[in-house]
C-alpha cells in the first residue's frame, strides 16, 4: 500500500523523496491524462513539510525503466515521441509551481543500454525534453543521471547536477558479485565530471535493498540477506561517504517497510 508506506517513511523522519510521473500510469488511455494519484502523493509530502525531486521522462526508475503506455507502443516511433512531448509538457505545466518540488530528474540512466526495455536512446528527444523543461521552469535545478557507474557527460544536454548509482552487491549472470569499484574511483569520477562539465556529481541511487535472482517478495529471507541486510546498509553508506559526495538518495524504502509489516524484520526498520 503506497500511502501507508509513504506515511510510515515520513513518521520514520525522512523528509526528502524521489517521486515518479510514469506516463503509462497517468495516461493509460490516449488523450486522457489523470494526475490524481500524483497530486495525492505530493499533497501528503506538502502536509508533512517534506520535499521531492519529481522524475519526468519516458524512462524512470523501476522495471521496465521506460514506462510507455500500451497504446503508445503501437504507434510509429515519431508519432509516439510527439505524443510523449504533449504528456511531458502537461507534467511540467501542472507541477512547476508546486513548492514541494525542489528539483526535477530528467529521464533515468538514459544511456544505460544494458537494462530496461523500449528505450529509443534518442539524443534529439532528450535535448528537446530538456529544452521544454528549462524554458518552462528556468529556476528549479534539473538532475540527470549518467549511464550507470561508467558514463561521463561528454555531450549535451547539460543539467544543473549529474547523478550516479552505487550498488555494492548484485546478482548477475547466475551469481552474486561485489562491485569492483572502490571509493577512490567515485572520487576520481566526481573530479572528472566537474572538470568536463563544471557540474557536481551526486549519488541519486544508493543500494539499500536486495538485488537478487528474483523480485524481493519472491526471495527467502536468506536470499535477500545475500545482497542486503542492516549491516550491509551501513557498509553502503560508509562507502558512499568515502567517495566524498555530499549528497545521497537511498533506494529501498518500500523494501524496509515491507520487511517490517510482513513480520520478517523489525530490526531493519529500527
Amino acid at each position: 500500500n503506497w500511502e501507508e508506506c509513504l506515511r510510515a517513511l515520513l513518521e520514520l523522519g525522512i523528509r526528502r523523496f524521489r517521486i515518479m510521473s510514469y506516463w503509462d500510469l497517468h495516461e493509460a488511455t490516449e488523450d486522457s491524462v489523470d494526475f490524481s494519484l500524483l497530486d495525492q502523493q505530493l499533497a501528503i509530502l506538502t502536509e508533512a513539510g517534506a520535499k521531492a525531486t519529481l522524475c519526468i521522462g519516458m524512462r524512470q526508475p523501476r522495471w521496465p525503466e521506460t514506462h510507455v503506455p500500451k497504446w503508445a507502443l503501437e504507434l510509429p516511433i515519431d508519432q509516439r515521441t510527439t505524443k510523449y512531448y504533449l504528456y511531458h509538457q502537461a507534467v511540467i505545466d501542472r507541477y512547476m509551481g508546486n513548492p514541494t518540488i525542489e528539483s526535477w530528474q530528467l529521464e533515468n540512466e538514459f544511456w544505460n543500454r544494458g537494462f530496461g526495455e523500449n528505450n529509443t536512446f534518442s539524443r534529439s528527444r532528450l535535448k528537446k525534453e530538456f529544452a521544454m523543461l528549462r524554458t518552462s521552469d528556468p529556476e528549479r535545478p534539473i538532475i540527470m543521471s549518467l549511464a550507470n557507474t561508467v558514463g561521463y557527460p561528454i555531450l549535451g544536454p547539460k543539467p544543473d547536477l549529474f547523478g550516479t548509482t552505487m550498488y555494492l552487491i548484485q546478482y548477475e549472470k547466475g551469481r552474486y558479485t561485489s562491485s569492483k569499484y572502490k571509493p577512490w574511483y567515485f572520487q576520481l569520477r566526481r573530479f572528472l565530471v566537474k572538470l568536463i562539465s563544471f557540474r557536481s556529481l551526486i549519488i541519486h541511487e544508493l543500494q539499500a535493498e536486495p538485488w537478487g535472482p528474483k523480485a524481493n517478495w519472491e526471495m527467502s529471507d536468506a536470499e535477500q540477506a545475500m545482497s542486503m541486510n542492516p549491516d550491509q546498509i551501513k557498509k553502503c553508506v560508509a562507502f558512499a561517504r568515502k567517495s566524498g559526495m555530499q549528497y545521497m538518495d537511498l533506494w529501498g524504502g518500500e523494501w524496509w517497510y515491507w520487511r517490517k509489516t510482513s513480520g520478517q524484520d523489525v530490526a531493519l526498520w529500527s
